[in-house]
């Protein structure tokens, strides 16, 4: 199976949430491309800090306590500090691409879309803040240093980043993988987690799904100001080990990956298709502000993704690259843990080693995942 490597290695990386936000370092070491020039990159990013919704409060309380929380932000709404995740994103991405890109704004130069929800737009507005501060030519205000950059957005019907909505059949198929004997082995130490987390939350937890959702809502209650209960943090390697599993089982498979981010992928690769046959005149930098299932999957799609739960405003690049030495095209996967990064090159499964794949290997190891969007709404009939 594709990625029974997944389960043979049985790494996991860490998923917890950080207690301030903090602008790290952006010390990639980029010697392995010195030999390189930039030609196109695309970049996925996490929102920021959230608050939680109602449905995930349904899963531990509905005290008076907890009313409050959404103010004055509103349900699954960007918080400050989520507001901060998302300018330090800009910052990271001024970093990696100055030079690449202009400090201007120049339309022709980059893309942004975001899906259908007020915290990635907004991710996205805080990002755009520090990647395009007005230069001169664009100042508009003495008194603001920000300009407006507009970015598109898919209804949320028909949208394939949101997958996990529109798509029944990667829903049955993820339940499927549930009951493959190595995830229910994986499972099998933590099994005593569920009637616990059933009896604290007074809420039916059966599946490593649920656990993910529970560990979400008290990621989501830290973010406004509601530290996690004691019975919770006792327990809480376990649920962040669960929360792993859960990652592992959502991208198990190629269909699963497909799915997931395969219409994504496709689009990637016709763009870098036509730009390795000579088409320059097309946007050099694509930005994707979603969710961390979306930042997951298409590292899965890239053959990069170990389980986790990507961080608030962690960045994933996948950029198109050509030596100068040789004028062969390769690509490079990039990913900022944390955001406002620092950058790590990860190197491609399949590709030798390579910390930047061989073009032509990187389109051949694609082939079982990608898909064009209208066979997407075939295998999802429930889109608009």
């Amino acid at each position: 199976m594709f990625f029974s490597c997944f389960v043979a290695v049985a790494v996991f990386w860490g998923c917890g949430v950080e207690s301030h936000v903090v602008e790290p370092a952006n010390s990639l070491p980029d010697r392995t491309l010195i030999d390189t020039d930039m030609v196109l990159a695309f970049v996925i990013f996490r929102h920021g800090d959230r608050t939680p919704d109602l449905e995930e409060l349904a899963l531990y309380s509905t005290d008076e306590k907890y009313k409050d929380v959404f103010f004055p932000y509103g349900t699954k709404a960007l918080t400050n500090k989520g507001k901060q995740r998302g300018f330090l994103v800009g910052r990271y991405l001024r970093r990696r691409y100055d030079g690449f890109i202009s400090r201007l704004y120049l339309p022709d130069e980059m893309t942004a879309r975001t899906t259908n929800y007020a915290r990635t737009k907004m991710t996205a507005l805080t990002a755009f803040a520090a990647l395009y501060p007005p230069q001169p030519a664009q100042q508009w205000n003495p008194n603001l240093d920000w300009q407006p950059i507009p970015y598109n957005t898919e209804d949320s019907n028909s949208d394939d980043l949101l997958y996990w909505y529109n798509c029944p059949r990667y829903l049955s198929l993820r339940n499927e993988v549930y009951k493959y004997p190595e995830i229910k082995a994986l499972v099998q130490p933590y099994k005593s987690l569920f009637p616990y987390l059933s009896e604290k939350t007074g809420n039916n937890i059966t599946t490593t799904e649920d656990v993910f959702f529970l560990d979400n809502l008290f990621q989501a209650l830290e973010n406004v100001g509601i530290k996690t209960p004691k019975w919770a943090e006792d327990v809480m390697p376990k649920i962040k080990e669960m929360t792993k599993i859960e990652y592992l089982t959502e991208f198990y498979t190629p269909e699963l990956i497909k799915l997931a981010s395969g219409v994504l992928m496709s689009d990637i690769l016709n763009a870098t298709n036509a730009a390795v046959a000579g088409d320059r005149d097309q946007p050099k930098l694509r930005l994707y502000s979603a969710h961390e299932n979306n930042v997951a999957a298409l590292m899965a799609a890239a053959r990069v993704f170990k389980a986790h739960q990507p961080n608030y405003g962690s960045t994933f690049s996948l950029e198109l690259r050509r030596f100068k030495s040789t004028g062969k095209y390769g690509i490079a996967a990039v990913y900022a843990r944390t955001a406002g990064g620092p950058g790590e090159l990860l190197p491609i499964r399949g590709c030798h080693g390579q910390l930047v794949c061989d073009y032509e290997t990187f389109v051949a190891l694609m082939q079982d995942v990608i898909w064009p969007f209208p066979e997407f709404r075939k295998q999802c009939p429930n889109l608009a």
